[in-house]
């Protein structure tokens, strides 16, 4: 059965899940509305903090959606340190002004705010601008980064 698995961080790389999980079904750009982007996982492969959500009313977090076979999103649960790094949820975002029901990874042990590596954030702003979003959203992004 195929599911939506919503990214927000390195998994925006499309040449990296394809390293993950192979050939996904279909991607589109999405937004998750009421929480706000965070790096609050320490990574000693990145060097710095990783990205997580968090509830924030009035807030947006860019992404994308990418439509999974069950066993590709069991490859990224090994992938994302399920239970122990993040754990997976369902939750509603939005693509093409519609709602959608999908999965998403969110810390489990999250730390106070960390900074992520510059080749972490490049990678996902690389990945946010492939998908189509405008110069005004990648800024929107890196400025999460500074608060």
């Amino acid at each position: 059965m195929a599911v939506w698995y919503f990214a927000y961080g390195s998994n925006l790389d499309q040449e990296g899940m394809r390293r993950r999980v192979g050939e996904w079904l279909d991607l589109k750009p999405a937004i998750l509305r009421d929480h706000r982007l965070v790096f609050n996982v320490f990574s000693s492969s990145w060097r710095g903090g990783v990205a997580s959500i968090e509830e924030s009313p009035g807030s947006i977090v860019y992404g994308a959606i990418y439509l999974l076979e069950e066993n590709q999103l069991e490859k990224l649960d090994k992938y994302e340190g399920v239970p122990h790094l993040y754990h997976r949820r369902k939750i509603t975002v939005e693509s093409d002004g519609k709602p959608v029901e999908a999965y998403v990874y969110v810390a489990t042990n999250p730390r106070t705010r960390l900074k992520p590596s510059a080749s972490y954030l490049a990678l996902v702003l690389k990945g946010l601008k492939k998908l189509g979003y405008s110069d005004d959203v990648i800024q929107s992004v890196r400025m999460q980064v500074e608060r």
